[in-house]
């Protein structure tokens, strides 16, 4: 996926257009300022609501982006649209309301399932603004570069969570897939994560991965869209 640092150049070159560049930093501007501060404080309050006041003490139950940005993963989500923030710290143990193992999946999947919750919104709000469009003047110009850029950002959105759901670490996918692998597996995919990662890595830059993570990601805007079917 080409990020706005791309459509830039492509601009500068005169093979681009100003709305796909304005369109593609506001989306990558909500990614990183909204949307990746909401999925990491999603980690921190349900480990917090377990038990595990970890990433409380580290100020991470918060929504200021300052908090959980991080340089080189912003960097990456304006170069290819994929991106990462400050990893929040959890201390699975300390979250006694419930089995380490259903906790690890629950803290796990928080993210992940904000940044769907979050497209289901972007979802609902452009079709409203169709709708208060369409029941005033009709579709103008700016309202439908509005509703492009909604509907661009729920995408990345989107694809970002089916990303971080990929089940090899560092990805919350792989804890939700440690809580019923057995010791033997998780300590040999920790021991080659780091490899185990760069070639996901490799894979999805390269496109290899594009298609699988792009069929999944359609279907779960699909499935929003059809969701807020009264909606129009």
């Amino acid at each position: 996926m080409r990020g706005p640092i791309f459509e830039l150049v492509d601009l500068i070159m005169g093979r681009g257009d100003l709305v796909t560049v304005a369109i593609s930093f506001f989306s990558v501007f909500v990614i990183i300022f909204v949307v990746f501060p909401i999925h990491e404080c999603a980690h921190a309050l349900v480990a917090k609501w377990l038990g595990d006041d970890t990433a409380e003490r580290q100020g991470r139950i918060t929504l200021n982006p300052l908090h959980h940005i991080d340089p080189m993963g912003a960097l990456a989500m304006c170069l290819c649209n994929i991106g990462w923030a400050k990893p929040t710290p959890v201390d699975i143990r300390k979250c006694r309301k419930t089995s380490m193992r259903t906790a690890n999946v629950l803290v796990s999947l928080a993210g992940p399932v904000s940044n769907i919750l979050l497209s289901l919104v972007l979802v609902i709000i452009q079709k409203v603004v169709l709708l208060v469009a369409f029941s005033s003047s009709g579709m103008s110009e700016t309202v439908y570069y509005v509703y492009l850029a909604l509907n661009y950002t729920a995408t990345i959105n989107i694809y970002l969570a089916v990303f971080n759901l990929i089940p090899v670490p560092p990805f919350d996918g792989y804890h939700v897939l440690a809580s019923f692998l057995p010791a033997k597996a998780v300590y040999f995919m920790e021991k080659n994560g780091r490899i185990i990662y760069w070639v996901v890595f490799f894979l999805i830059i390269s496109g290899l991965l594009s298609v699988p993570l792009g069929i999944i990601s359609n279907g779960i805007y699909w499935l929003l869209d059809k969701m807020t079917f009264f909606l129009g």
